[in-house]
């Protein structure tokens, strides 16, 4: 897209619809996302295609939900999620994108949907990351053998280097080239995830539409500068700003503090982004995209289809969200939300840039682990440090009484560990650099140059188009 002049918001799109084929478990068009855009000399903005709280003029059912509990492995962490039709909340990913096209990109809608039908048709290799989402979240994918079929030819998940194809998605996304609208796939929800059959949407709910509006908006002096940062207007932004302002006191009253004392700041600062959550944030699969461009602009894209609810839409090839089985977003039960409201979501989806001409542009996977791997890169960042050692520095992430921790070339380790035990009740160090810990893919233009880096954690890779100084893309 770039190369064919089109700007951030279009490589962000292009590169969303994609990432539908080749990691169709964490990013789908029966999703949602939040996409934020920073154009060279005009106001920022958010899309927001989050979805909202199903069950909007419902009538009653004796049909009971189809909502099963699956137990997911992470090896040194486990974690519990609810899937099945009754999972699915309304989506609003392709109705998102259409609109970020129509309003803010340069290239027309066809264009940027072209690559994800040719991949779509002809399959997209898997990675090893993706292979291993598949493999982690495998559980889900047996619940139906429609959705088991797509994606496996022997029962077992597909293996690094496969070719996925998925043919029916195809032939949808040729329809939505061409007209915008995903009219079609949305006349087909009601029949698979409809209240008469187990699921929880009705025909009110599926009358959502995308939102613009204005990005969360702070100020904060790292290192020697003052950054504006622009995020989610929901959760995920709120809590950046909490975790990246203690960070920032600490930095200005710390006097060379010591790996260990760095460490137990780190993890003083998640625990107060994860005081500082509503009832409930949104966990799940997410699959992120930042791109700067020649026109002076940034975008920075977050998808996200929690981990799937394992069931397909009808002949699209799609497989639906599982939002409302996140068990962090319902803290006192399942289904408590009103209906039409909008889901609260930790997705973030940052831009961060100075008025000496800096521009940040980062996001995050990583379930409620975004919050604190975002904040601590663009913490690094903003201090000076390069991409590289931001996004490869290990890692923190703490809750109430628990606290994970990345151990390689983590300096002063036994003092560290002992440090954080005195503060937490569970600590859980991670031998390696983590899949757990999310994948913060980023892109920088400071002093004139520009340079991204994909996460190796979730497979990051970064493209760089007409020389370092013009367009990168960083993408998950």
């Amino acid at each position: 897209m770039l190369r064919e002049g089109g700007n951030a918001v279009d490589a962000a799109i292009a590169g969303g619809l994609a990432s539908f084929v080749s990691e169709p478990l964490l990013a789908s068009a029966g999703g949602a996302g939040m996409l934020t855009i920073a154009p060279d000399g005009e106001a920022p903005v958010v899309v927001d295609f989050f979805s909202e709280a199903p069950g909007r003029g419902a009538a009653p059912t004796d049909v009971p939900r189809d909502f099963v509990s699956v137990l997911i492995d992470f090896g040194s962490a486990t974690q519990e999620f609810h899937v099945g039709r009754g999972s699915a909340a309304p989506p609003l990913a392709l109705e998102g994108l259409a609109l970020a096209s129509q309003r803010y990109g340069r290239l027309p809608l066809e264009a940027c949907v072209a690559p994800a039908i040719a991949l779509a048709r002809h399959g997209a290799p898997l990675s090893p990351q993706s292979a291993e989402v598949f493999r982690l979240l495998w559980p889900i994918n047996v619940l139906h053998p429609d959705t088991c079929a797509l994606y496996s030819k022997d029962g077992m998940p597909p293996r690094s280097g496969e070719r996925l194809a998925i043919p029916p998605m195809a032939a949808l996304l040729e329809t939505y080239a061409k007209t915008g609208a995903a009219t079609e796939f949305r006349d087909r929800l009601l029949g698979e995830f409809g209240r008469t059959v187990g699921g929880s949407l009705t025909a009110d709910d599926l009358v959502a539409k995308p939102q613009v509006v204005a990005p969360r908006r702070f100020e904060v002096t790292l290192g020697d500068d003052r950054w504006e940062v622009l995020g989610s207007p929901r959760l995920g932004g709120r809590l950046i700003e909490v975790i990246v302002s203690a960070l920032a006191a600490f930095d200005a009253e710390a006097e060379a503090p010591s790996p260990m004392e760095t460490a137990l700041a780190l993890a003083h600062a998640c625990r107060a982004g994860h005081r500082a959550k509503d009832p409930g944030s949104l966990l799940g699969g997410t699959t992120h995209i930042s791109a700067l461009d020649q026109y002076g602009g940034a975008a920075s894209l977050t998808l996200t289809n929690g981990e799937g609810c394992g069931y397909l839409v009808p002949e699209t090839g799609v497989q639906m969200n599982n939002f409302l089985g996140e068990a962090d977003l319902n803290p006192d039960g399942f289904f408590l939300h009103a209906p039409g409201d909008p889901l609260p979501s930790a997705i973030a989806p940052t831009i961060a840039r100075t008025k000496n001409g800096a521009v940040l542009a980062l996001g995050s996977g990583g379930a409620n682990r975004i919050r604190s791997v975002v904040s601590q890169v663009l913490r690094a960042v903003g201090a000076g440090a390069s991409l590289y050692d931001a996004i490869f520095a290990p890692r923190i992430h703490a809750e109430e009484k628990d606290v994970w921790l990345e151990m390689p070339e983590r300096g002063e380790p036994d003092q560290t560990i002992a440090a954080l035990r005195e503060v937490f009740e569970h600590v859980h160090p991670f031998p390696e650099r983590a899949f757990f810990f999310g994948g913060v893919q980023a892109v920088l233009r400071r002093d004139g140059t520009s340079e991204g880096l994909g996460d190796p954690r979730r497979g990051g890779a970064v493209v760089s188009v007409n020389g370092p100084s013009q367009t990168v893309v960083a993408v998950e």
